[in-house]
């Protein structure tokens, strides 16, 4: 079980990124969202891990997504620690400042020739549609669109839906270049977000799919936690947050029995 929230300040000491498992030949596209350059990138996946069986792993997401790096180095240490006999192939589909739509039409694509054993649909909730009913209801629908593709193309596959760390409306984007966010458009934009990250948690229980909730546990009253957050931006995970986000995802994985 993951623990309490204010038990993991104390517990989680996350390893730093080491050398990929996975290299990866990047197409020059980038664009471009909260300071966060997107790349394209082609896969070619090597066996390095335990000396069980080879899980691929694929996690589709906007830029809370990719900046948790190459080979998801940080998901990778909490598999290994849940189940340190088996061997994974992570692969890491987040694309900065794009929607969930950008996720069924080009992430989703690009899945489907690595054959993947499980497949994580973050939230796409920092790159939202607004606050209004017809916003939400596309949210459904896409994330409704997503698992019924990958049922129909991969029906092998094991779908995870995840919702990510909770914002801060305090120091939201502080520090991100070219950004000023007023404090008023601070609570404007966290408290959309929010709204969307508990769409995607009413769509997992609603719809039966494992449900990797790293939302709820990030919460410390109405806010995000700092701690969670990384400080240079305020925005991204930090380290300890990408080590919240990546233990329950494979404690999700755990409990679900997905590997079995």
């Amino acid at each position: 079980m993951i623990p309490l929230f204010y038990q993991l300040l104390e517990a989680y000491h996350p390893a730093p990124a080491y050398s990929t498992a996975i290299t990866m030949v990047a197409t020059p596209t980038p664009s471009n969202v909260l300071g966060v350059s997107a790349d394209p990138v082609t896969y070619i996946p090597q066996n390095i891990g335990g000396e069980g069986r080879l899980y691929t792993i694929a996690v589709l997401g906007d830029s809370m997504i990719q900046t948790l790096g190459e080979n998801l180095p940080a998901l990778r240490k909490s598999l290994q620690q849940y189940f340190p006999n088996h061997a994974f192939n992570l692969l890491n589909f987040g694309t900065g400042s794009q929607n969930i739509e950008y996720g069924l039409n080009t992430e989703l694509p690009s899945v489907y020739p690595q054959n993947p054993d499980i497949v994580i649909v973050e939230s796409f909730a920092y790159n939202n549609f607004g606050n209004t009913e017809s916003g939400i209801n596309r949210h459904w629908l896409t994330l409704g669109a997503i698992t019924t593709t990958l049922k129909q193309k991969l029906p092998h596959a094991k779908i995870i839906i995840a919702a990510t760390i909770a914002p801060n409306s305090i120091v939201f984007g502080n520090g991100i270049k070219n950004l000023n966010f007023t404090a008023l458009e601070k609570l404007e934009k966290t408290s959309t977000t929010k709204l969307y990250l508990e769409n995607t948690v009413n769509f997992a229980n609603s719809m039966g799919f494992p449900l990797a909730d790293a939302y709820h546990l990030s919460l410390f009253g109405n806010e995000g936690s700092k701690e969670l957050i990384n400080p240079g931006d305020n925005l991204h995970p930090s380290a300890t947050g990408a080590a919240l986000f990546s233990d329950v995802i494979a404690d999700t994985i755990s409990r679900n029995k997905l590997l079995d």
